[in-house]
């Protein structure tokens, strides 16, 4: 029989998966000197990739940096460029049954929309005032649902909230994701705020990947078939990859970009999976604009859209041209047409103020996968994800968007990616001692 295993130098930390939440765990994995190698067979970036349009930027649908969130500081200090510029809402507009609206977004638009009556306004201004005193952690194992419903708003203003909801965590159905995960991130939205980075997300790719490179991360353009723990008789997991090479590592980390994904790795479901809604899709029409359009801003409230100018603020494209993402976030148990929703979401262009002779660029992306999956109120919200170390399965861990007890999105993804690396550190540190 042919020994398939590899007989390099010692390999402190094998990554599987070179999208966001995997370059951090390499970067963070190779900082004290480990020898770190990341395995994907794409270019590394996973769903943070951008794609250049003639003279524009595009990001794989919206995407927006949470400047109090998890993930920034985790970035900066890995020497990643976060500069970019926060979107302009004022003005922004609210769509109710095919109206526009101003968005009640504090006491002055509140007071001039037409959107809610005065007696719905008076409830709203409380809640809107008291959500960022609200302890998140207190609505663990509630959904957001419960929790909206205890608030005693009046349909429409609920839908209001609803939308920030839908928009602070890009999901479809909010009411079904964990309320303790929701009002963290509302609570981001209307504090800090967000920032469209210059050069789209690719500029966090770029960072990371040169902060790679300086920590010495190997990157090899292979795919991984399988991941083997590590054993009672073998204190080291192994990677096969789908050439059928064996490479043994002090540590694993399973970067896959979804429960799903990971479990095919492992062989096996991952614990703590179940408690996760489906994986979160989206679809997403990309406009590259000669001008900024009227409105810059136009969410949908009672149906999934979201249009937002991106550039500007952020750098996307030349001087005074625009790039705009328009958006449909999807339910779970939805079965859409794509050339239906590109239509629906062309027309919510023109609402916005797209003219057809601004648009240079156009791209329509059917399904986009947007997050490995939100948790829920019945798999104990974030402290229920599955963990990034599991005592069942030694020497391999996990990171992505879906895993750990911090953030959504990006944040997650990061988060679970420096606790990965500096984990394999610490054991790759100790193994060597022993």
């Amino acid at each position: 029989m042919t020994d398939n295993t590899e007989h390099l130098d010692p390999v402190d930390t094998l990554v599987v998966g070179g999208g966001l939440a995997g370059l951090v765990a390499a970067t963070t994995a190779a900082q004290p000197g480990h020898r770190v190698v990341l395995l994907d067979p794409r270019p590394v970036g996973g769903r943070a990739r951008c794609d250049q349009r003639g003279d524009y930027t595009f990001n794989r649908g919206p995407r927006a940096l949470y400047l109090g969130g998890t993930a920034r500081p985790i970035f900066e200090s890995l020497g990643v460029d976060t500069s970019g510029g926060s979107p302009a809402v004022p003005g922004a507009q609210g769509r109710l049954d095919g109206v526009l609206h101003l968005l009640p977004q504090g006491p002055g638009s509140l007071l001039r929309t037409s959107m809610l009556a005065m007696r719905e306004k008076v409830r709203f201004a409380r809640l809107l005032a008291g959500l960022p005193k609200i302890k998140a952690a207190s609505l663990a194992g509630m959904s957001f649902g419960d929790f909206l419903a205890d608030q005693r708003l009046s349909p429409t203003a609920a839908d209001v909230v609803r939308m920030i909801a839908r928009v602070a965590t890009y999901s479809g159905d909010p009411d079904q994701v964990d309320a303790e995960a929701v009002v963290t991130n509302i609570q981001l939205a209307l504090g800090e705020g967000v920032r469209y980075l210059d050069g789209g997300f690719q500029s966090l790719v770029d960072g990371l990947q040169a902060a790679a490179q300086r920590a010495g991360v190997e990157v090899r353009s292979v795919g991984a078939a399988s991941v083997r723990p590590a054993t009672d008789s073998d204190d080291q997991p192994s990677v096969t990859t789908i050439d059928g090479h064996v490479i043994n590592a002090a540590n694993v980390v399973v970067a896959a970009g979804s429960p799903a994904a990971a479990a095919s790795l492992l062989g096996e479901p991952v614990k703590g999976a179940e408690g996760l809604t489906t994986p979160v899709t989206a679809a997403c029409l990309e406009l590259g604009l000669r001008r900024p359009p009227r409105h810059r801003v136009l969410f949908g409230v009672g149906e999934p859209l979201y249009v937002s100018t991106h550039c500007p603020p952020a750098r996307l494209a030349p001087e005074g041209h625009a790039v705009v993402h328009a958006m449909r976030n999807h339910r779970a148990d939805e079965t859409l047409d794509p050339g239906e929703q590109r239509a629906w979401l062309r027309a919510a262009a023109a609402q916005a103020g797209v003219a057809d002779d601004d648009v240079v660029e156009e791209r329509f992306l059917a399904e986009m996968a947007v997050s490995g999956g939100l948790p829920t109120a019945a798999g104990g919200g974030l402290a229920g994800r599955p963990t990034v170390a599991d005592p069942s399965r030694p020497g391999v861990l996990l990171a992505g968007d879906w895993v750990g007890a911090a953030g959504l999105l990006a944040d997650a993804a990061a988060a679970s990616g420096a606790e990965a690396g500096h984990r394999a550190s610490m054991r790759s540190t100790t193994m060597a001692v022993a």
